[in-house]
């Protein structure tokens, strides 16, 4: 296999590139000695925005990343293919020569100036520097060689063109290689530039900047407190948006926006206008929580909401917003509340002409509880049609076959109660005539009304922290939860809960837990 991987490179590149390519840096360590995450197409956008300052537009037409789990970072879930790497050629070519004419990037490529007497000493520290900030650790000695060889002092920019190019190729780059920190066979803790890429994809979802590296540099990022105070430090900074798209994203489902269309006679003013606006408000609403001392309760609680121009007229609000931006308002008025009034949220979970509470329940069930159901039987989706006026009469007709009435006693409540919002999430009284009624009881007896009500015993519902932990675990880890991570997740659980639900606290205890800063063994094929 490894041969194969290494001869269709030497195709596609040729000459002096294919060695580089080809070269023994770029075969993997052994089965047992790493853990191997790709890098989604997410994060190859951002780790070249972030380390060379230029778009990888290429990026978009990479094949999708499939999620397991939830979400599309789960390495078992990742494997290459030869589209991809043909893929990754194109992309190295085109962000090389944006580098070199882009002069902000170029400024940032060049740490120095080479002296037109004496140019070897400048271009190694270029080229070291640019594999550093690329490979999140220093390149070996033999590396560098490798690499300071395909650049002629004479010619610089043609060969720092194939210095880039073979950088963005290598494994290096496009995998993450979790390496241990102690002697092979002592220790499986992560060494501090593995340790440093992994908390820099967990929250930024994209490589790690200068002051992580310096951390990793003099050892100094596997002490809790360090983790803790880089943690605030990274949520704070702009990157943390990969964590909102990234976690958030695949978690609360509004990066599905992208994929939902209605039909422009039912719905005429959902447009790409107002979907961004869903998914805008949504990440903003979310982001509220990546500061020290609130409690995630309020991801279900809170009446305010993040309101601009367009969802101001899905809203109906008599206010006038002006202007182009958002406005932080309260819409309790509104029969709104939290998360789970969301326009973006209720878009995503409806079909193209209908609301649909099974989705609606299932995303609650299964996202906010974690408490999957099994799947529908398979002539679920050949059931007669029905005349009923209403989402609660078809049901109720649905729950009269024995093998959907088991499922639906536990979704339906749930998933009703959110039928005063429609397909794109704007709030109405009736459907076909008839006054909706969004009342409900769950199995365990708690009444509410409506979907402000369901949020009330929601946030209560100890099944909802404990959920929130194992998802961001999940996350950040890249894998699947197993036995021995249980003792773990009831600790992050348990300081989570004390720490009054806050989420940086949550992120802290994650960071700071043995399975983070330590990598799980594979076994050998």
């Amino acid at each position: 296999m490894r041969r194969r991987g290494c001869t269709w490179r030497t195709r596609a590149l040729g000459g002096a590139l294919a060695l580089v390519a080809c070269a023994p840096e770029a075969v993997a360590p052994p089965v047992p000695e790493v853990m191997v995450h790709r890098l989604t197409a997410f994060e190859y956008a951002g780790t070249v925005r972030d380390v060379l300052g230029v778009e990888a537009t290429l990026a978009r037409e990479f094949p999708g990343d499939p999620p397991a789990l939830g979400f599309d970072t789960v390495a078992a879930a990742q494997p290459p293919s030869a589209l991809l790497v043909q893929l990754y050629q194109h992309s190295a070519e085109a962000i090389a020569g944006a580098v070199l004419t882009s002069e902000p990037a170029r400024a940032a490529l060049f740490v120095c100036e080479p002296d037109p007497a004496d140019p070897p000493p400048c271009l190694r520290t270029i080229v070291d520097s640019l594999l550093t900030r690329a490979w999140r650790r220093p390149p070996t000695g033999d590396e560098l060689v490798r690499y300071l060889a395909l650049v002629d002092p004479a010619d610089r920019d043609p060969g720092l063109r194939r210095v880039l190019e073979a950088a963005l190729l290598s494994p290096n780059f496009t995998f993450r290689w979790e390496r241990d920190g102690g002697p092979p066979g002592e220790s499986h803790w992560l060494d501090d530039y593995a340790l440093a890429a992994r908390l820099s994809y967990f929250l930024w979802s994209s490589a790690p900047d200068e002051d992580l590296l310096t951390l990793a540099m003099v050892g100094a990022l596997q002490h809790p407190d360090t983790l803790a105070r880089e943690v605030t430090r990274m949520l704070a900074d702009p990157r943390a948006g990969g964590f909102v798209d990234g976690f958030a994203g695949q978690w609360l489902y509004f990066r599905g926006l992208d994929d939902i269309f209605r039909d422009a006679h039912r719905y005429p003013h959902y447009d790409d206008a107002l979907r961004d606006s869903m998914r805008e408000a949504m990440r903003r609403r979310f982001r509220e929580f990546l500061v020290p001392g609130r409690d995630l309760r309020d991801l279900l609680l809170d009446s305010h909401a993040h309101v601009d121009a367009e969802l101001a007229a899905l809203y109906r609000l008599d206010d006038d917003l002006a202007g182009d931006g958002f406005t932080r308002i309260d819409l309790a008025a509104h029969e709104r509340r939290g998360l789970l009034t969301e326009p973006g949220l209720m878009t995503v979970l409806a079909y193209p002409f209908a609301s649909s509470p099974t989705r609606r329940g299932r995303f609650v069930l299964e996202q906010l509880l974690c408490s999957p159901l099994p799947p529908p039987p398979p002539d679920a989706a050949a059931q007669a049609g029905s005349d009923a006026s209403t989402a609660r009469e078809r049901l109720e007709q649905h729950r009269a076959n024995p093998a959907c009435a088991g499922c639906h006693a536990v979704l339906d409540p749930i998933g009703l109660a959110f039928e005063h919002y429609d397909a794109v999430g704007a709030w109405r009284g009736s459907e076909h005539g008839e006054l909706i009624d969004a009342a409900g009881q769950l199995l365990t007896g708690e009444r509410f009304d409506g979907a402000p009500g369901l949020a009330t015993i929601l946030a209560d519902d100890p099944r909802f922290t404990r959920c929130v932990a194992t998802k961001v675990m999940t996350y950040a880890l890249g894998r699947e939860l197993v036995a021995d991570d249980a003792p773990v997740l009831e600790d992050i659980h348990s300081r989570f809960v004390a720490a009054g639900r806050d989420l940086v606290a949550l992120i802290v205890a994650v960071v700071q837990s043995d399975p983070f800063r330590a990598r799980r063994a594979q076994e050998a094929p």
